[in-house]
């Protein structure tokens, strides 16, 4: 499960800091895993020395990283967040059909103003709820890695959610690939 390999790699007090639906396995269960550590640093490292640059593929990157500051595990949870849409809506995150720097850089200013993805209104409120506390502009706003897994541990064993989730799974969700303010 994503949410234990993240508390695992967290617990060893390591940020992942490339943490995007490429570097999530599954295997034939379907059951999912975060791969390729290549990226990541310790994080105690990390919070004393300034960002030496921005790794990562957009839209992933936390808005704090595209400002400059250093990788923190708030930082993964803002890309878990993203990825938390992506298996919700079953499509990537679009952010720039341009690649002109420009462009991408005005995505950077967008997002650091809050642009997230979409959320059609149908989508189960606790998961909505806890996909945009993940991506909360402030980093000290995002839930940990350790209360993102409790969360998900408590969904599997509680009835009611177990069927708002798939309710909301049933009901079309015809969602437009456009980032919007939230």
């Amino acid at each position: 499960m994503i949410t234990s390999d993240l508390q695992i790699i967290h617990s060893h007090d390591l940020v992942h800091r490339d943490l995007h639906s490429g570097n999530i396995l599954l295997n034939s269960l379907k059951s999912a895993y975060i791969a390729d550590l290549g990226l990541s640093i310790t994080a105690n490292i990390e919070l004393k020395s300034k960002s030496d640059g921005i790794y990562g593929v957009l839209p992933y990157i936390a808005p704090e990283i595209l400002n400059k500051q250093p990788y923190t595990k708030a930082s993964d949870i803002y890309s878990f967040g993203i990825i938390m849409w992506e298996i919700l809506y079953g499509k990537s995150v679009a952010f720039v059909q341009d690649s002109k720097l420009q462009s991408k850089l005005q995505y950077q200013f967008q997002v650091c103003g809050g642009l997230r993805p979409p959320v059609h209104e149908s989508t189960a409120i606790c998961y909505v709820d806890l996909m945009k506390k993940c991506w909360h502009t402030e980093p000290e706003q995002r839930p940990t890695a350790s209360e993102v897994y409790e969360i998900f541990s408590v969904w599997q064993n509680n009835e009611s959610i177990l069927l708002e989730l798939s309710e909301s799974d049933k009901k079309p969700q015809n969602i437009r690939n456009e980032a919007s303010f939230n």
